[in-house]
């Protein structure tokens, strides 16, 4: 995707998601692109919103962190939903299956 001059607010909230994501992997910007087959620079726009990523670029990245594609489209500050779905990211297997069970009635 070529790299835009002015910030797309959606695409800076999830390259703020992504950045977040990695720092607590403790990843390195060079680390997540060389793991992913990504260019730094590139890596770098995304993040600062300036490259709308493509699905297959946001999947690539997922994978890369350890999270499913959902993570980097979740924004916990912006309410309860979304930091529910963020903590989930967190539980273990079990745990959220009998979430999912006393949720479901």
């Amino acid at each position: 995707m070529p790299r835009r001059s002015e910030v797309d607010p959606l695409a800076l909230a999830v390259g703020k998601r992504i950045a977040q994501l990695r720092a607590e992997n403790g990843l390195t910007l060079e680390r997540l692109a060389y793991e992913c087959g990504v260019s730094k620079v590139h890596l770098s726009s995304i993040e600062r919103g300036l490259v709308r990523p493509t699905i297959q670029s946001l999947q690539t990245l997922a994978d890369g962190l350890g999270v499913l594609l959902l993570d980097l489209v979740t924004f916990p500050e912006q309410g309860d939903r979304h930091r529910l779905i963020d903590e989930t990211r967190r539980l273990p297997r079990g745990t959220l299956k009998r979430l999912l069970r006393d949720i479901s009635g």
